[in-house]
């Protein structure tokens, strides 16, 4: 039996957290940008809504998810820190990359790489926290890492309007004239690199909570079969992260297009209005997100799943936008599900940490991106595309559109995470400490 290490304090933790802060901007940047961007990307490049579609969704989540459960492992059992640094710069350089993509198979490959590099960083993030902070502090810790996002986000959208309202240009030896949307890529690709270098200066944090200390890493076919014997947990949680996600990605990805077609206006018109409408939506979400699942209700066993039933419900109304009589209702009817994806985030990453041993925190959240978030990711904009192209037959139908995929799988969502809760029967002890992990049935090993 092993003696559980102390938690490092904060002069320990500050230094990586930040970089876990930044890592989560780059990340929400490069991963947002080419939704905020799909107009002038699509006329550049000449594609239609499908093949947006598949560059907004399924190019970016092929090797995440097909590579993620392989960089989880990586996680669970090597220097996080490393990996986590390595992966920001690939994914950071193939957004700069992406800048001078000639035609829609080299922009597919290129976010295909993006996505690759970027399915290390939750599962590497979610374990290092819960090393570095106690459960009853974890809400809070992983709201201020996801803060970073919020922050990426809004920035996704004010630095491209920027250029573009600049008309900035530049010329490169080779290649030639740079237009602006290209311009937007190198600047915010070019960053990441400085970032992923800083995290070679990090101390890895001793490994907390392995259920396994003393017989080495655990198998993935442990892990899957842990995941097995619990599936009626896993599976409707699963699930409902799938159905919201179908949502959320697909309102994330097509929120600019909607506006720019419906309103008949420019991304310059209103970048720096939905900048600070997912500023505050995002900042308001995580900051809720981390009190609530810090909170005593929260901390139960069973209140994570409860806050995460009722989230969904509260984003409905960000598949009205098709109705707004302006772009600011419009924006603020879409941000919706913008305050409650970081919540629901918050909620769903301390549950996984609450739920799991050590050793498979990482291997697990891949997991999750790859069962729940690859179809969610791939699916989400390509089923608006396909709505929008096939079904409604006209470019000015894309919220309408969105109201047909999105309000559905929110329902379903909601009623999926009440599933997940009722399947989970907790000890008083583990419902007061919050360590769920203690109540599970382990697997014996394969």
């Amino acid at each position: 039996m092993s003696i559980e290490p102390n938690y490092p304090g904060l002069k320990r933790s500050w230094w990586p957290m930040l970089l876990l802060f930044l890592a989560a901007n780059l990340y929400s940047i490069d991963k947002s940008i080419v939704g905020v961007l799909a107009e002038p990307i699509s006329q550049d490049l000449a594609l239609n809504d499908v093949q947006m579609g598949l560059l907004l969704g399924l190019a970016y989540t092929v090797l995440n998810g097909i590579c993620g459960l392989w960089l989880g492992s990586l996680i669970d059992r090597h220097t996080r820190c490393k990996i986590l640094g390595g992966a920001i710069i690939l994914w950071s350089l193939a957004t700069a990359a992406g800048g001078l993509a000639p035609d829609f198979k080299t922009f597919f490959a290129l976010r295909a790489l993006v996505g690759l590099g970027e399915a290390a960083v939750a599962p590497a993030a979610v374990s290092l926290i819960a090393d570095m902070f106690s459960p009853q502090q974890r809400g809070r810790a992983i709201s201020t890492y996801l803060f970073g996002a919020t922050i990426g986000t809004a920035l996704s959208s004010i630095i491209p309007g920027f250029i573009l309202d600049l008309n900035l240009h530049l010329s490169l030896p080779i290649y030639g004239l740079v237009t602006p949307w290209r311009v937007s890529f190198l600047i915010c690709g070019l960053v990441g690199p400085v970032v992923g270098i800083l995290f070679l200066t990090v101390r890895e944090p001793a490994r907390r909570g392995q259920a396994n200390a003393d017989s080495g890493a655990m198998k993935v076919m442990n892990k899957l079969q842990f995941i097995w014997l619990h599936k009626k947990i896993f599976v409707p949680l699963l699930s409902g992260v799938c159905l919201f996600y179908i949502a959320f990605v697909a309102i994330a990805s097509w929120m600019a297009t909607f506006i720019m077609r419906k309103f008949d206006i420019g991304l310059p018109a209103f970048a720096n209005e939905m900048g600070l409408a997912l500023l505050i939506s995002g900042a308001l979400g995580y900051f809720s997100g981390g009190l609530a699942a810090d909170s005593k209700f929260g901390r139960g066993a069973r209140g994570k799943l409860t806050i995460m039933a009722i989230l969904p419900v509260l984003a409905v109304p960000a598949t009205l936008a098709v109705v707004a009589p302006t772009p600011l209702v419009a924006l603020v009817l879409l941000c919706t599900i913008m305050v409650v994806a970081p919540v629901l985030n918050v909620s769903l990453n301390t549950t996984v940490q609450d739920l799991l041993p050590n050793e498979m925190r990482g291997f697990t959240y891949a997991f999750i991106s790859v069962i729940a978030a690859l179809p969610a990711g791939a699916g989400g904009p390509l089923a608006v595309a396909f709505v929008t192209e096939y079904v409604f037959q006209d470019q000015e139908a894309i919220g309408l559109s969105l109201l047909v995929v999105c309000l559905p799988a929110l329902v379903l969502a909601s009623l999926a995470f009440a599933m997940a809760r009722r399947a989970t029967a907790v000890t008083p002890k583990a419902a007061e400490e919050g360590e769920m992990a203690s109540m599970l049935v382990a697997p014996k090993p394969i």
